[in-house]
């Protein structure tokens, strides 16, 4: 979603779908929803996380997965959190 909604025009939706084909799509279930209200009380105001990324961090935290991203700002404050930043520009 937050790909969808950062996307310029329809070419990009298009390069962000065919990206995304390659890679499970895991639903959002509703311990993820109650675990991202639970980190958007913690880090929303003092660390600036946004709704978006709470959704991930606590979807990644819910299914025992590692968050990718290049974002290290929002998401190193949520210690529960696995988080890998990529060394690539």
């Amino acid at each position: 979603m937050e790909l969808i909604a950062g996307a310029r025009d329809s070419k990009e939706l298009v390069d962000i779908d065919t990206f995304l084909s390659a890679y499970v799509i895991v639903p959002l279930r509703d311990a993820a929803g109650r675990k991202a209200y639970e980190l958007l009380n913690l880090y929303a105001k003092p660390h600036g996380l946004h709704v978006f990324d709470s959704l991930l961090a606590a979807s990644a935290i819910e299914e025992g997965l590692t968050l990718v991203t290049k974002n290290r700002r929002h998401f190193s404050v949520i210690k529960e959190l696995k988080l890998e930043v990529p060394g690539y520009s």
